[in-house]
Parts: structure tokens; C-alpha cells; sequence
């Protein structure tokens, strides 16, 4: 897109605070304030520290899963990364990353993660070509050690794996796949997944194999779930994928989207949220059995709801979840109380809405 090799030039000849503060303003303006990147703080566990991470949110085609079947019970992304995807062609994706490393050089991020509303190794989302060059790209980044990306089980193949490492060289590769469940009827009726046991943990060996970091991705409480299952079942499939060789578990708290499933049930009250005491009991329940990231509360498009507590604590749990991603010490988390907590005592106690 023209627009944005502008942007790359500006940044070029103006390669100062001057040239980035007018390219950040004109990229607002010409994606209608969309944000296609940003900058925050994680806990790497393999290097067993807080680290910054850049975070690139790639306009794809959208998810081919969701145009075939619907997609997933719980997600939005596709819909939208489609909307704004069509106007990008490959040189207008390497723009946006060209643009977003330089906008945030002087932060030094160690990781980057990308994210595209879908499967980056879809060729039909993400062109061969474009996954290529930004891993050629990350390679002769000056900070970034690591890059991680997002795919559904059918689009890793050994070959392409092999191919992309190559361009990465002696950086580290991460992929996030994910798992949602480890229970066959929660994974494909309730969230309709797609996705096979037998499959999923083949995709591990084939990763492990080539040295390959797999992160996979835990849904706490999908539809049709009681409180108390959800939490049940999140350790369930915790558990379940440590001991198939994931190295990371990405717990993913659910919130309500517009335009699916979950949200249906959101508004005809047949579904909510997590609560937040639920999260932290998660993490307490499998703290030991290995690396674990817990998920945000902000996405794109934004959610109509969250999880929450009451009015009185949900900010302070959740600046309290905020700081345990940053630093993984769960002293964080200990001697959070309030008087909503006999309330979510009482309701995991309830039955199932099966």
C-alpha cells in the first residue's frame, strides 16, 4: 500500500522522535484508529524473567475455519481481522511490521508475538512469502530472540516448519496451538474446535522434534460450564497437555464478543463470564506442573464483557493478575479477599447448566 512504504520512507529520513511521533499519527489516521501493535511486559520462563514484547497484530485474510464452518464458539477475531485484511496485500503486511520495529526500537523488546485473527501458517491468510520475510526479518532484528505465532494443528507441516527456522536461523520459535479443552465433547461441540487428540499431540512431537517451543492454549470456562466444572476442566486439560510436551500453557480467561455462540448466551443470561476468584484458583491448582501464562482482558474487537468479581475488588484482582504475568510470583495473588468471595464459594457449588 502506498500509503504505508510513505510511512517507511518518513521513517527513514526522519529517523528520530520527530519522524516517529508524525508517522504514529498519520498511521492513526489512516487505519481509523486501529492498533496494529504494542508494547507490554511478560514473564519469559525459560529465560525466567519480566521482558518487553512487541506485539504485532497482522491484518490476515481472516480464519479459514471460521469462513468454512462458523469458527469457534467464543470468537470474533476472524470477522474482523477479514474486514481490514482485504485491503492488505504482502508488501503492505511487511510495511506494518517494518513500521511497527521502528516505532518501538528504542523499547528493545526480546520477544515478538504475532497476532492475525487466524493461523499464521495458513498460506491463504498469510502469504508463504510473508511468513518468509518477517521471519528473515526478526532474524536481523538486533534485540528480538524469540517470535511467536498462532496456528490451528492442519497448517504445521515439518517441511514448512524447516523452511521458516532456516530464515529465523538461531532464534528461537514458538507456535501456539490451540488445545481449549482436553475433553473431546467440550473441545468440538461445545466450542467447535475441530481439532483430534491424536492430532494435537502429533503436532507436538513433530515440534519437539525440531526443536520448536509449543504453547497451547486453555480455555477457562467455555459455554454450557458451571463455575465449578470450568475450573475442573481447565486443570484438567493443564495437566493433559504438560504431559503430552507442551512447554508454555496459555491459560485464556473467556470474554463476550459480539456476533457468536457464547455472546447468544451471554445476552439471554444462560452464560457469564468467569469469575476472577476462578482464575486465580486455576493458577494455584497448577502452579507446579509448569510454565503458565494467564491471558489478558483486552482484545480487538473489544468485548462486551469480561471477567469480573464485583464493584468493589475486580480492579485491584485484576492489577493484581497484571502484575503475576509480569513476574510469575504468586505471593501476588495470595491474601486477596472480599466479601463477593462467599458469593463465588457458593456458586461452584451450583450444578452444570447441561
Amino acid at each position: 500500500m502506498i500509503i504505508l512504504q510513505i510511512l517507511i520512507f518518513v521513517l527513514e529520513v526522519a529517523n528520530n522522535n520527530i519522524g516517529r511521533i508524525v508517522v504514529k499519527f498519520l498511521l492513526t489516521i489512516f487505519s481509523g484508529g486501529e492498533k496494529f501493535f504494542f508494547v507490554d511486559k511478560i514473564y519469559d520462563f525459560q529465560d525466567k524473567k519480566t521482558i518487553t514484547r512487541l506485539v504485532l497484530l497482522l491484518p490476515g485474510k481472516g480464519c479459514e475455519w471460521a469462513k468454512k464452518t462458523g469458527g469457534c464458539s467464543m470468537c470474533d477475531f476472524s470477522k474482523r481481522s477479514r474486514e481490514i485484511g482485504k485491503n492488505f496485500s504482502s508488501n503492505g503486511l511487511i510495511a506494518l511490521y517494518k513500521i511497527a520495529v521502528n516505532l518501538t526500537e528504542n523499547e528493545k523488546p526480546l520477544n515478538l508475538t504475532i497476532y492475525n485473527g487466524g493461523s499464521f501458517l495458513n498460506d491463504n491468510e498469510i502469504p508463504f512469502d510473508t511468513q518468509l520475510k518477517i521471519c528473515h526479518l526478526a532474524n536481523k532484528h538486533s534485540s528480538i530472540k524469540k517470535l511467536f505465532i498462532e496456528s490451528r494443528v492442519e497448517f504445521i507441516t515439518e517441511d514448512k516448519i524447516k523452511l521458516l527456522k532456516q530464515e529465523l536461523k538461531n532464534k528461537t520459535l514458538i507456535i501456539g496451538i490451540g488445545l481449549e479443552s482436553q475433553d473431546d465433547k467440550i473441545r468440538n461441540v461445545f466450542i467447535k474446535k475441530g481439532l483430534s487428540k491424536e492430532n494435537y499431540e502429533k503436532t507436538i512431537e513433530i515440534l519437539k522434534k525440531n526443536n520448536i517451543r509449543v504453547s497451547t492454549y486453555v480455555l477457562l470456562k467455555p459455554i454450557y460450564l458451571a463455575e465449578k466444572e470450568a475450573i475442573e476442566e481447565a486443570v484438567k486439560t493443564i495437566k493433559y497437555a504438560f504431559d503430552k510436551g507442551t512447554n508454555e500453557v496459555a491459560l485464556e480467561i473467556a470474554f463476550i464478543q459480539e456476533d457468536t455462540l457464547m455472546g447468544e448466551l451471554f445476552k439471554e443470561k444462560k452464560y457469564k463470564p468467569p469469575w476472577l476468584w476462578s482464575v486465580i484458583e486455576v493458577v494455584k491448582k497448577t502452579k507446579g506442573l509448569g510454565s503458565i501464562h494467564v491471558g489478558g482482558f483486552r482484545d480487538f474487537p473489544p468485548p462486551i464483557a469480561v471477567s469480573y468479581n464485583c464493584d468493589f475488588c475486580s480492579l485491584r484482582i485484576k492489577n493484581a493478575l497484571q502484575q503475576y504475568r509480569e513476574k510469575n510470583d504468586i505471593s501476588l495473588l495470595n491474601n486477596l479477599r472480599c466479601d463477593c468471595y462467599k458469593s463465588w464459594e457458593k456458586e461452584i457449588s451450583e450444578s452444570s447448566y447441561k
